[in-house]
C-alpha cells in the first residue's frame, strides 16, 4: 500500500507558474499530464503520459507525427549518431557499451475511449507517427494515453547521467508542428536543437528522497512515499513548449528573488559562496537587461543547474525556466566564463524560450540574436574590458570572440540555412552564433543602439510565442528603418564579405611648370612656380566584396590638425577617387574611424598615414608583425 505524507523541506513551493498579471501567453496547443519514476540505478524512467492535444491547424488531419529525440543514441546508425560520430561541444562517448546508449520506447498507446492503437504506431529512428482511427476536424482535441520507457546514456550530448546526476531532457513521446500549412517533424541532427507547440505541463516526478530535484515551471507540491523511501515532486508549467528535469543526491540548492522571479541555483556541493553568488550575479544581470531592453519575462521561476565535471556534456544548455552552467563555477581571476554561460542560457528564455523560432532550420534566430545580446549585457554586467584576463591590462571581450571566429571563416555558408546544411561544424558555429551575432553589432553601430533596441522590443511583441521566421524579423526591421533592414537581408541571406581599404593617398603642394606660349605659338620663357599653401590631394577608397554597407564616415586630417569627415557611399562602385585642394597637407585618412563595420575583413588597410613620425613608423611595422591580432583588438 502507498502512502503520502506531506513532506517539507528547504525547496520553496510556487503559488503559480506564471507572474501575477500575465496569461495566458499562447495557444496552448497541448495539455500533459506524465507520471514519472526514476530509477537511479539503471537510469531508467518508467512514465505514463496523458495527452491532449487540440487540432489548431485549421485543416482535417489523419495522422500525427512524434519525435522520440533519446532514440538518437539508440545505435550509431542514427542520424545524430552518425553526423556527430560521437561527439559534441568538446565532449564524446567514451567506448561503444551499452551504458553509452540511450532510448524512448512506448510500450503502450490507447485512445481516451481505451481502443488500443498500437497497431495505429510506427517507428523509424527517432521519429514516430499515429495514424489517427478517424479524422481529427479543426477544434477537435484528440486523448492520447502513453506508457513509456526511456534509458539514458552517459551525458556527452545535452540529455543523460553522470554517475548520480541525471538531466532529463527531451525525454518523452512529443508531437511534432504543424507549421506554414504542413507538418514539422524533423529527425534529431547533430547541430540541430528542437522545434515545438506551446503548451501546459502537469509532470509528477518520483526520486529517491535523498535526491534533490529541478525542472521546468512551478514546483505546486511534494509528498513523501513512505514505503520506497521516495518523493514525488509535482510541477506545473504554462504557455512552455518543452518540459525538462534533473535530479542528483549531490546536489545543493540557493534561492534569491529579483522582481518577482524566484531564481533557484541548483550546485553540486562544495561550490564556493562567492561562486554561487556570482551565479546569481550573472541571472539577475540577465533579467534586469532584457526587461529594460526588450520586454518582461512572464514566468515566476528559473532554475540554473551546475553538471558535476563528468557531466559537463549537458552543461551550456536552455530550456523553458530551466538552463545548464558549465560545471566549473568557481570565480576565476583569468576569465568570467561561468558568468556568461549562463547569461547566454537565461538569455535563450527570451529568443527560444518565448519566440520559440525552428531551431532545426534556422538556428541563428535564436544563437545569433542571443550571441548579440549576450555581449551587450556582460559589457553592462561586468564592464567592456572583458571576459578573458590575458594579462594586466589586456582582455578580450565577447565581442572580440565572435570576431575571431567569424574572421576564421567568413564565407564558407550562408547565416540562413538549415542546422545540418553547414558545410562543417566550425561553419554552423560561426553562422549560427558567431557570425550574426557581429551583423546585429555592425547594425547597433551603424543605425544606433536605440534603433537597435526597438527592433527587439517590437520583436519580441510582436512575435512572442508566435514561432517567427527570417522573414518576419526582417519585417519588423523594416517597419523600423528600412536601410537596417536591407543591411541585415543581404548580410544574413548571402556570402558576400567587405574589406574596405584606402587604396592610395596622394597630397602635394599645387604647382605649375611649362613654356610660355604667345599668340602666335611662338615658344617663350620656362617657367616653373610653387603655389605656397595649396596641395593638391588624391585618395582612391576600395571595397573589395559584395557585401555593400550603408555609407560609411571616412576621416580626413591635415598636417595643420584640422579634421574633417566625409561619407563615403559605396553601392554605385566598388571603388571611389576623392580630388580636392587644401591649404594644408593631407596626412592622415582613416575609413570608418569609429570601427562601426565589424564585418570588415581588415581594419589594417583602412589607414594611410603620411606623416614624418617615427613612431608612426614604428607602429606601422609592428602592426604588420601582429597583423591578425590587430584586426581582433582594433574595433574594442
Amino acid at each position: 500500500m502507498r502512502f503520502f505524507i506531506p513532506f517539507i523541506c528547504f525547496i520553496p513551493l510556487c503559488a503559480q507558474p506564471l507572474r501575477e498579471g500575465y496569461g495566458p501567453c499562447s495557444q496552448r496547443v497541448h495539455h500533459t499530464v506524465i507520471r514519472a519514476v526514476l530509477n537511479t540505478e539503471e537510469h531508467l524512467v518508467h512514465a505514463d503520459m496523458k495527452l491532449n492535444w487540440l487540432n489548431t491547424t485549421g485543416t482535417e488531419l489523419e495522422k500525427i507525427p512524434f519525435h522520440l529525440y533519446l532514440n538518437a543514441f539508440s545505435s550509431t546508425e542514427t542520424t545524430f549518431m552518425q553526423e556527430s560520430g560521437g561527439s559534441l561541444r568538446g565532449d564524446f562517448m567514451e567506448g561503444y557499451s551499452e551504458e553509452n546508449f540511450g532510448y524512448c520506447r512506448v510500450l503502450e498507446i490507447t485512445d481516451e475511449d481505451g481502443r488500443n492503437l498500437w497497431d495505429n504506431w510506427s517507428v523509424e529512428d527517432d521519429l514516430a507517427e499515429l495514424e489517427l482511427t478517424e479524422p481529427l476536424l479543426p477544434g477537435e482535441t484528440l486523448l492520447l494515453n502513453m506508457t513509456f520507457e526511456t534509458k539514458l546514456p552517459i551525458v556527452f550530448a545535452r540529455s543523460g547521467y553522470y554517475d548520480t546526476f541525471h538531466l532529463i531532457g527531451q525525454w518523452f513521446p512529443k508531437p511534432g508542428v504543424f507549421f506554414q500549412s504542413q507538418w514539422n517533424c524533423l529527425a534529431y541532427h547533430a547541430h540541430s536543437e528542437f522545434f515545438a507547440d506551446f503548451g501546459n505541463y502537469d509532470v509528477y516526478l518520483t526520486v529517491p528522497s535523498d535526491y534533490l530535484v529541478g525542472a521546468t515551471g512551478c514546483l505546486a507540491d511534494q509528498s513523501r512515499n513512505k514505503e520506497k523511501n521516495t518523493i514525488t515532486h509535482h510541477y506545473t508549467a504554462e504557455d512552455v513548449h518543452d518540459f525538462v528535469w534533473t535530479a542528483d543526491s549531490n546536489f545543493g540548492s540557493r534561492t534569491e528573488e529579483f522582481e518577482g522571479i524566484q531564481i533557484r541555483l541548483l550546485y553540486q556541493k562544495g561550490l564556493s559562496e562567492e561562486g554561487i553568488q556570482n551565479q546569481f550575479r550573472a541571472a539577475k544581470a540577465t533579467f534586469n537587461w532584457f526587461q529594460d531592453h526588450v520586454g518582461p519575462y512572464p514566468f515566476s521561476t528559473m532554475t540554473i543547474v551546475q553538471p558535476p565535471g563528468g557531466g559537463n556534456g549537458a552543461g551550456g544548455m536552455e530550456y523553458p525556466t530551466l538552463v545548464t552552467a558549465i560545471s566549473r563555477l568557481e570565480p576565476n581571476r583569468f576569465h568570467e566564463m561561468g558568468a556568461m554561460v549562463t547569461i547566454h542560457e537565461i538569455g535563450h528564455n527570451y529568443w527560444q524560450g518565448m519566440l520559440a523560432t525552428n531551431e532545426f532550420e534556422e538556428p541563428w534566430m535564436d544563437e545569433g540574436i542571443n550571441s548579440y545580446t549576450e555581449v551587450r549585457i556582460l559589457e553592462e554586467a561586468f564592464g567592456a574590458d572583458g571576459i578573458v584576463n590575458i594579462l594586466p591590462g589586456l582582455s578580450v571581450s565577447q565581442g572580440m570572440v565572435h570576431r575571431l571566429r567569424y574572421l576564421f571563416a567568413p564565407d564558407l555558408d550562408p547565416m540562413v540555412r538549415n542546422s545540418w546544411s553547414f558545410v562543417d561544424g566550425n561553419s554552423y558555429g560561426t553562422n549560427s552564433y558567431s557570425r550574426p551575432a557581429i551583423t546585429l553589432l555592425t547594425a547597433q553601430k551603424l543605425f544606433g543602439v536605440q534603433t537597435m533596441d526597438c527592433l527587439l522590443a517590437t520583436y519580441y511583441d510582436q512575435w512572442s510565442f508566435k514561432h517567427p521566421t527570417t522573414e518576419d524579423f526582417l519585417s519588423v526591421a523594416n517597419s523600423i528603418l528600412p536601410e537596417m533592414a536591407a543591411f541585415l537581408r543581404a548580410s544574413l541571406y548571402g556570402r558576400e564579405t567587405v574589406d574596405l581599404s584606402v587604396r592610395h593617398h596622394k597630397s602635394t603642394r599645387k604647382s605649375s611648370a611649362g613654356f610660355e606660349l604667345d599668340g602666335t605659338g611662338q615658344v617663350g620663357n620656362f617657367r616653373s612656380e610653387v603655389k605656397q599653401g595649396k596641395f593638391s590631394n588624391k585618395v582612391t577608397l576600395f571595397r573589395r566584396g559584395n557585401l555593400v554597407p550603408p555609407p560609411i564616415d571616412v576621416q580626413l586630417i591635415y598636417e595643420n590638425g584640422q579634421k574633417e569627415t566625409r561619407l563615403w557611399d559605396s553601392s554605385a562602385n566598388s571603388w571611389s577617387n576623392w580630388e580636392w585642394q587644401s591649404d594644408s597637407k593631407l596626412v592622415y585618412v582613416h575609413i570608418d574611424p569609429d570601427y562601426k563595420l565589424l564585418l570588415d575583413l581588415d581594419y589594417t588597410n583602412n589607414i594611410s598615414n603620411r606623416t614624418e613620425n617615427d613612431k608612426w613608423r614604428i607602429q606601422s611595422c609592428i602592426a604588420s608583425s601582429f597583423h591578425f591580432l590587430l584586426n581582433l583588438l582594433l574595433p574594442f
